[in-house]
């Protein structure tokens, strides 16, 4: 049904069919103001990004940093530029992978450490603000609506994936994530794909119907090779994990075994 009943919207406007007036009116956003054309489309291109997503996680089997923050990545992209924006992660989620192992070695607890990155984040932005107010760079003012919750996300999963299974893994996503990320922003700067998800935004629908075929079918993997270092580090994870359960079984067991003193 996520595909046919998509289908029967598309089919009704063809422009032969007395449907089509009716179904232009109902079912498309072509009228829509322009100030808001461009927020429709960011709407619009979510779920595109999500399909994109899916199919490089499960048809090719490429490990990012997250189901959702190429999706994030794109939408700031599309607000800053990519080179500009790039730059600015970059410099971010080094800053990130400066911090996180200081906030853990004080023993801050999780929320109080994504906390300070959050304020730390923040901070920086506050101070690009002011340098393109004392350079007169209008680029730089543009990096301020990157939104900070993605910087923060971003930069606390590469320096996650940097600590636990170290730096090719966490270099392979990271670059893997920036470059869906991209290719979503370039798909969305194109005129005739804006048009067509304005004029059919049934296909939201059939996205959903390609999201679950692509699970439940096309599940394949077929560049999973490419993560070998990352599945190596997993596997040596994996590895630790079980022989510190093992050692923390053998110790309880242990002390089991010794009679309670009075």
């Amino acid at each position: 049904m996520l595909f046919v009943l998509p289908l029967i919207i598309v089919i009704g406007k063809c422009f032969f069919l007395p449907t089509s007036g009716l179904f232009l009116r109902v079912f498309s956003l072509t009228d829509i103001p322009k100030n808001m054309q461009n927020r429709v489309v960011y709407i619009l291109f979510v779920p595109f990004g999500a399909t994109l997503v899916v199919f490089f996680r499960l048809v090719l089997g490429i490990r990012i940093l997250g189901p959702f923050r190429s999706i994030l990545i794109a939408v700031a992209f599309q607000i800053t530029g990519i080179l500009h924006g790039l730059f600015f992660l970059a410099a971010v989620i080094s800053i990130v992978v400066i911090i996180r192992p200081i906030a853990k070695a004080i023993r801050l607890p999780y929320f109080a450490r994504v906390s300070v990155i959050l304020s730390t984040v923040a901070s920086i932005m506050i101070i690009v603000l002011l340098c393109s107010e004392l350079l007169h760079i209008e680029w730089l003012s543009r990096l301020v609506y990157f939104p900070i919750v993605v910087l923060c996300l971003t930069g606390e999963g590469f320096a996650r994936t940097l600590s636990i299974e170290g730096v090719w893994s966490a270099a392979w996503r990271g670059i893997m994530t920036v470059l869906i990320a991209i290719l979503i922003t370039l798909l969305s700067q194109i005129n005739g794909l804006r048009n067509l998800f304005l004029y059919f935004p049934e296909l939201l629908i059939m996205q959903i119907g390609c999201i679950i075929v692509m699970a439940e079918f096309f599940d394949l993997r077929l560049l999973a090779r490419l993560n070998t270092g990352a599945v190596k580090n997993r596997s040596s994870i994996r590895a630790t994990k079980v022989s510190s359960s093992l050692k923390q079984e053998a110790d309880e067991s242990t002390l089991r075994s010794v009679p309670y003193s009075t």
